[in-house]
C-alpha cells in the first residue's frame, strides 16, 4: 500500500506567532500569580493551624516581606517595618516626611496609634530617635551618617521638650502650604501654629564626632549656642561662651595671640 504524498507546510506569519507567544506568556504569569496566592494562602493557613496546635505560637526560619504591621487585638497599629520609610502616623493621620532615599524603617507607635520613636537606615544615614508623647516632635536621636568626601560622623541630640498644647498638625499643613505659596502672613493662625511647631524642634544638646573634632554644644531655648566644649582640628581643647548674639564672651584657655 502506498503511503500518501506529505504536503509541505505553509509559511508562519511572524506577527501571528509573536502575538501567539505573548498570550502564552500573559497565561504564564497568570497562572504564577494565582500558585503564588495559593502558595500563601497554603503558609498562612498552615502556620494558623500550627499556632493553634502549639498553644498560639508559630515559628519560621525566614520570612522576606517588603511591610509587616504589627497590630494589637483592638487594631491599632504598634509597629511598622518597611523597606521604605513609612509616613508618620499621628492623630489618625500619616504626614508626609522628608528623608534620603532608599531609606528603609522602623517605627514605633503608642496605644494611641501616634508615632513615638524608630530606626531608619540608608546607604549613606542611619538614625535611631524616640519622640515627646502626644507631640509630633523628636526628644533624643542618635545618628550617622556619611558625607561627599568619604568621611563619616556620629551624634547623639537633645531636642527641646514641647511646652503648651498638642500642635494642631491640620493647621501646620496648611500653614505649610501657605507658606510655599509666598502668603506666609504672620498674623495667620496657621502659620502662627506652623513657627510654633518648628520652634520646638530646636537642639538643646548636641554630642558630635568627626574625623578630626568632637564637641558638646550646649544651646538656649531659643536653639542659639551658648557653652561650646571642644576639641578642634589641631587637637587644641576649648570651652567657649557665647552671647545670645553668637559673639564669643568667654574662653578657657585664652585664644591663642
Amino acid at each position: 500500500m502506498t503511503q500518501p504524498a506529505l504536503s509541505s507546510p505553509s509559511p508562519v506569519d511572524p506577527s501571528v506567532a509573536i502575538a501567539q507567544l505573548a498570550s502564552q506568556l500573559r497565561w504564564h504569569r497568570r497562572l504564577l500569580a494565582v500558585f503564588g496566592l495559593v502558595l500563601a494562602a497554603g503558609i498562612i493557613a498552615f502556620a494558623v493551624q500550627e499556632s493553634q496546635a502549639s498553644g498560639g505560637t508559630a515559628r519560621f526560619d525566614e520570612l522576606t516581606v517588603q511591610r509587616l504591621t504589627v497590630a494589637g487585638p483592638d487594631g491599632v497599629r504598634r509597629y511598622i517595618l518597611s523597606h521604605d520609610m513609612p509616613k508618620v502616623p499621628f492623630a489618625g493621620r500619616e504626614w508626609e516626611r522628608t528623608v534620603p532615599p532608599g531609606m528603609a524603617g522602623l517605627v514605633m507607635l503608642d496605644p494611641k496609634g501616634n508615632e513615638v520613636g524608630g530606626y531608619a537606615a540608608s546607604d549613606s544615614h542611619a538614625m535611631l530617635s524616640l519622640d515627646y508623647r502626644d507631640h509630633p516632635l523628636e526628644a533624643v536621636v542618635l545618628g550617622t551618617g556619611k558625607a561627599d568626601d568619604g568621611s563619616q560622623a556620629a551624634q547623639i541630640l537633645l531636642k527641646q521638650p514641647p511646652t503648651g498644647p498638642a500642635v494642631d498638625m491640620d493647621a501646620v499643613d496648611r500653614g505649610a502650604k501657605k507658606a510655599a505659596q509666598g502668603s506666609a502672613d504672620p498674623n495667620d493662625p496657621d502659620v502662627r501654629e506652623l513657627k510654633r511647631h518648628y520652634a520646638m524642634q530646636s537642639v538643646r544638646v548636641a554630642l558630635a564626632a568627626t574625623p578630626n573634632t568632637a564637641a558638646l554644644v550646649l544651646s538656649d531655648a531659643q536653639g542659639r549656642e551658648r557653652i561650646l566644649l571642644r576639641v578642634d582640628e589641631n587637637d587644641d581643647p576649648a570651652i567657649v561662651v557665647l552671647g545670645p548674639d553668637g559673639k564669643e564672651i568667654a574662653r578657657f584657655p585664652e585664644a591663642k595671640k
